[in-house]
């Protein structure tokens, strides 16, 4: 096999190709659609401001006297949020890589197995390792943004469904339930009740907002699905609360929107208050990978790197969630 990078020991380094990182985080579902805050360059634990309005209401009583009695009604309070370093440590022989990348290839398309067809991404082999290191990482983000039981990344769950169960200000739907396709649509729709008004409007008052989605799991989205159509074709029969446009699916004008959350999981939040740190597009991150580590170890491709993550929420009180205990 020609390969330049195995005959010169090449190591490829994705800090010289910013767009790696950038094509990373845009491979996971949550930040593809921009359903949280990115926090980027994100190197140490951050104190992330928020604004606290006291009252609704800036007029008074007039008395007609030339009293001066101001009211204050915006406070700032900070929330300190963490990060946690993760590291890549992947070692993977040449060979068995070799062998199977080889034979997929040549299944797939039917051509010479020596002459290393291209077949669009990736197009060689250390281009598939990094693909798939690519979609791995991604893959890890969107579980260190959702965590919950089950959506460990390193045995730790730490994300949005952890700090909700564990704030006693987060608003969770009581008695929730096994949820299936004959229970789905009503359990939704108590996600919706509980959503506070404030949340649930701001986003018509305030166009400039992001406003509020129920964030569900894959297998209530199925679920969803299949109680909406009564046979498995593209058109869903809508009941008069859910509605569809195009590919997305809305209850009471509200977006449904599967994530990568854990099993039997809904969230129901706005964007602007739900973050994601990381310094993944920060110049101290590196992840290198090589052929060997020396002229005699040249059978095993080694993947090492570093990067820091976490995800939390600014108002854990504007967010509902639904989990079964």
């Amino acid at each position: 096999m020609a390969n330049k990078m195995i005959e010169n020991n090449f190591p490829f380094k994705v800090k010289e190709q910013p767009e790696w990182f950038y094509k990373t985080l845009r491979k996971a579902k949550t930040i593809d659609g921009d359903y949280v805050r990115v926090l980027s360059n994100i190197t140490k634990d951050t104190n992330v401001r928020k604004l606290v309005m006291d009252k609704n209401s800036i007029s008074q009583i007039d008395a007609r006297d030339c009293g001066w009695t101001p009211t204050k009604r915006f406070t700032f309070d900070s929330k300190l949020m963490t990060v946690r370093n993760y590291k890549i440590n992947e070692e993977q022989c040449l060979q068995d890589l070799d062998s199977l990348y080889s034979e997929m290839i040549f299944n797939s398309i039917g051509a010479n197995k020596d002459s290393w067809p291209k077949v669009g991404e990736p197009e060689s082999l250390e281009s598939a390792i990094m693909f798939h290191l690519q979609n791995s990482l991604a893959n890890d983000i969107e579980r260190i943004i959702w965590g919950g039981e089950g959506n460990e990344v390193a045995g730790i769950h730490d994300g949005i469904v952890d700090k909700l169960a564990a704030s006693a200000d987060s608003i969770k739907v009581e008695n929730a339930v096994t949820i299936d396709s004959s229970n789905v649509l009503a359990e939704i729709a108590r996600v919706y009740d509980a959503i506070p008004d404030n949340v649930l409007y701001e986003g018509l008052f305030d166009p400039k907002r992001a406003g509020v989605k129920i964030f569900v799991s894959l297998d209530i989205y199925r679920y969803l699905m299949h109680a909406l159509s009564t046979v498995p074709t593209e058109y869903l029969v809508q009941v008069p609360s859910f509605t569809k446009e195009g590919d997305k699916i809305f209850y009471m004008g509200i977006e449904i929107v599967v994530v990568g959350l854990p099993a039997n999981t809904m969230i129901a939040a706005s964007r602007d208050n739900l973050v994601f740190l990381t310094d993944l597009l920060s110049d101290t991150t590196e992840i290198d990978a090589q052929m060997g580590q020396n002229a005699y170890d040249r059978n095993v491709w080694y993947v090492v790197g570093n990067y820091r993550a976490n995800s939390d929420v600014i108002f854990e009180d504007e967010c509902v969630l639904y989990q079964r205990d």
